[in-house]
């Protein structure tokens, strides 16, 4: 070794493992070197993965003098070169983590001397009390060979118990990963691997469930066939326990957690991806820390990862400026640490959003770029006082608040300031020396100004330092404004007191549990009862009839939820008569909860009464119009009657004609009211439905006609008055009976198209029909038959706009007017 001891650590092949699981974490070349292995291919492998552990023999005994190393390893390089090593170890902190450095040491010369090497069979012995890991060989069958005490110790099965037993493996391996477990073994052994890894479960002789990571050694014979498998097995179970709480606390945390490898995010929870404003699966594997940085920072950042992922420093802290996926600047504080994450260099940390802190700091420390600064812009008196209790300093806020210049306070002590006759100052020292002991003091405090203005100060006594000597720092503030908001206060309780006593309506106040705390006048001589004599009991239990108990319960429930409940029912006296109320249930708030309600009550018994007769009466008018409507009916129909007489008794048929045409439209007119009657809605009809019914008698009327006329209907569902119902009747019996003369001439069949609509509160009605087409000289301003002047007349009697299309072929009447309110 030369004189900087360097030379020895270079010729000896080095490892750094995992404290616990001896995983392997890196190497250094002359490792590299011996095994032919690469860094990548070491830091996937477990130091077991190398080869078998040999029994001491008397050689170890003489290499073992100094007690740093007691086991024989048979290792066998990537080429398959066997060679003897004993490891000498030291445990150190490592990336944050404690790990173990293994120098390993050729004894091959040694060995070789003592004992022939097993080439076909080479078995692993340990010392199991030492050794941290289980060990457990099988036969190619399964069989279990040899079971380590740590074996013992971790499954709970003694040696005895499961060396030469079949199937024990079956038994170990928990039912639902048996499958898997053996399909690994399979697929090792199709592809001659000699050594493999895999975390499983397995139940212990307690019928404990454990998760254990198994290093699987597969040795075979000459023919390349499996001869016997060892396996290293350690515990994990806390490990995987403490990674699913990492994920259960970092899906929870409410500090934003990340893990960057190859310079692009792999992780990031939640709460990181809510301050950047983007979901996680915008940011997980495809942006980079650049892409969250505010570009004049990049470099900042950028640099900071560089020196992690380099090994320059384990861990970083410090803050930038991020952007978010809104384009906002925001502030960020970050810590992140370097590891190895699936055998490769990563960064895992935490991110705080500290833009409101930082622009809080900024705006704070612009205010207060010194001492001197704060100290005179604080409104409020402070002064500092020695254990005499003179004064030694006081800001421009006690100047301003007293009158007096700040040298007239220096030397001084508070009976300068004290209002005499309000104070008492042996009181005050009490206050001052306890604040000088440690303890922090609190009080009113009436003070005097300079023109002898008394007026009260609320005082803060709080123990310090100045220029090394124990003082007493005092903030006085003017409390005058308090006080006499407190009086205005108490003047406020006083008019609402009197208010809620000499209100005209009942009132009940109620605490959170609804029990009455207190009732005013008027609800003591509605329900018969006094304050006393109901305070503390509940207001429902004491005048809620049983019929509306669960009623009342409900109304309870939405004022206890904030909200204000209205409600008419019937409430119960003292002397038990039932009263019909209105009941306002009104919440008071206090910081968004429930403390208490108000319970307002309004005697509608009189009310109601006149309610009930009122209804009674216009049940009886309800009863007279519908009897008038019957006996329009009955007597348009006895007018109808009237008219067919006449027909039969004419023999002139323009005559007839006139007459049927007046018996259609007292027809109409008819049927309207034999709706009305029948609704209970005497004022309103179901147009639509009074359509269907007037077209089947135009239809039963027409059949003397001789043309096959086909009628089709598509009206929506529209409530007309008896004001509009009546004219729309008549002009679509007019078009009806006009198109059943004129439009189907010499045919023996047609089509008539009513249609009935409503946009918002604009009905529009239209009649078409495929006949011949109406004259060129029919107009609706200047109507020469009687039947377009009856049309005319009931469009303006509903105010509508009117109008004939020649729609070739055919007819179109089109009447819009507003729907009556």
């Amino acid at each position: 070794m030369d004189k900087n001891g360097t030379s020895f650590f270079k010729e000896q092949p080095i490892f750094i493992l995992e404290h616990d699981s001896l995983d392997i974490i890196d190497v250094n070349d002359c490792a590299v070197n011996k095994y032919g292995y690469t860094r990548d291919e070491f830091c996937l492998m477990n130091v077991n993965d190398l080869g078998i552990k040999r029994k001491r023999t008397e050689v170890i005994e003489d290499l073992n003098k100094d007690g740093s190393a007691d086991k024989i390893w048979t290792h066998e390089s990537k080429d398959g070169e066997q060679f003897y090593i004993q490891f000498t170890y030291h445990v150190f902190n490592y990336q944050g983590r404690p790990v173990k450095f293994a120098i390993a040491h050729d004894v091959d010369d040694q060995v070789e001397q003592q004992e022939t090497r097993r080439i076909k069979f080479p078995k692993f012995v340990i010392h199991e009390s030492d050794y941290p890991l289980a060990e457990i060989e099988w036969d190619n069958n399964f069989e279990v060979r040899n079971w380590s005490e740590k074996a013992e110790e971790l499954f709970g099965w003694r040696e005895d118990e499961v060396v030469g037993r079949k199937n024990f493996f079956r038994r170990m391996i928990s039912d639902d990963e048996y499958k898997a477990v053996f399909d690994n073994l399979k697929k090792a052994v199709s592809n001659h691997d000699a050594h493999y890894t895999t975390e499983v479960k397995i139940e212990t002789k307690e019928r404990e469930v454990i998760t254990c990571k198994w290093y699987n050694s597969l040795i075979y014979d000459e023919h390349r066939d499996l001869y016997s498998i060892h396996s290293l097995i350690t515990d994990i179970t806390g490990q995987k326990q403490s990674e699913n709480l990492f994920r259960a606390l970092s899906e929870e945390s409410l500090v934003g957690v990340y893990l960057i490898q190859d310079g692009i995010f792999r992780y990031v929870n939640p709460r990181f991806a809510q301050i950047f404003g983007y979901e996680r699966d915008e940011i997980i594997n495809k942006l980079k820390p650049a892409d969250l940085t505010y570009p004049p920072d990049s470099d900042l950042v950028l640099d900071n990862l560089r020196q992690r992922m380099d090994g320059e420093v384990d861990y970083k802290e410090y803050d930038f400026r991020g952007l978010s996926k809104q384009g906002d600047v925001i502030h960020v504080s970050v810590y992140g640490s370097a590891i190895k994450y699936i055998g490769k260099p990563a960064v895992i940390g935490t991110l705080l959003d500290i833009t409101e802190n930082k622009e809080t700091m900024q705006k704070y420390q612009a205010s207060v770029e010194s001492f001197q600064d704060l100290f005179d812009s604080i409104s409020d008196a402070i002064y500092i006082q020695n254990k005499e209790g003179q004064f030694l300093e006081v800001n421009q806020g006690a100047v301003e608040m007293y009158g007096y210049d700040h040298d007239s306070f220096i030397g001084k002590t508070s009976e300068m300031l004290v209002a005499p006759g309000k104070v008492d100052l042996a009181k005050t020292e009490v206050h001052i020396q306890k604040a000088l002991d440690g303890q922090r003091q609190s009080f009113e405090w009436w003070g005097r100004r300079k023109n002898g203005e008394v007026f009260p100060l609320e005082v803060v006594a709080n123990p310090g330092t100045y220029f090394g000597e124990d003082v007493v720092i005092t903030i006085a503030r003017d409390i005058s404004d308090r006080y006499q908001a407190e009086e205005q206060l108490r003047e406020n309780e006083e008019m609402f007191r009197q208010l809620f006593q000499n209100a005209p309506i009942p009132i009940a106040f109620m605490d959170k549990r609804q029990e009455i705390r207190s009732v005013n006048t008027a609800f003591s001589e509605t329900f018969g009862y006094e304050t006393e004599e109901i305070r503390g009991l509940d207001i429902d239990e004491l005048i809620v009839p049983e019929g509306e108990t669960e009623i009342a319960h409900g109304i309870s429930d939405t004022i206890f939820g904030g909200e204000t409940a209205f409600y008419s029912g019937k409430r119960l006296t003292k002397n038990g008569s039932l009263l019909d109320v209105l009941i306002y249930g009104v919440p008071v708030i206090v910081n968004g909860k429930t403390v208490a309600i108000y319970g307002i009550y309004v005697d509608i018994t009189d009310r109601k009464q006149a309610e009930e007769q009122l209804k009674k009466s216009l049940k009886e008018k309800e009863v007279l119009l519908s009897e008038i409507h019957h006996r329009v009916k009955n007597n348009l129909a006895v007018i109808t009657g009237l008219l067919e007489l006449q027909v039969y008794n004419t023999n002139s048929d323009e005559a007839t004609d006139v007459l049927r045409a007046s018996q259609m439209r007292i027809n109409s007119i008819a049927l309207i009211h034999e709706k009305l009657y029948q609704n209970e809605n005497l004022s309103e009809i179901s147009f639509d439905i009074y359509l269907k019914q007037l077209v089947e008698a135009i239809i039963q009327s027409m059949e003397i006609v001789g043309t096959d006329v086909e009628i089709e209907i598509d009206a929506e569902p529209i409530e007309l008055t008896v004001n509009q119902a009546i004219p729309c009747g008549l002009i679509l019996n007019e078009l009806i009976t006009n198109a059943y003369k004129h439009a189907f001439v010499d045919r023996e069949t047609g089509n008539i198209k009513v249609l009935l609509t409503k946009d918002n509160s604009r009905i529009t009605l239209q009649v078409q029909d495929d006949g011949v087409g109406i004259p060129e000289n029919t107009d609706l301003e200047n109507p020469k038959s009687l039947g377009v002047k009856l049309i005319r007349t009931l469009s303006e009697q509903l105010s509508g706009e009117a109008e004939f299309i020649n729609s070739n072929p055919g007819t179109t009447f089109r009447l819009e007017f507003d729907l009556e309110d």
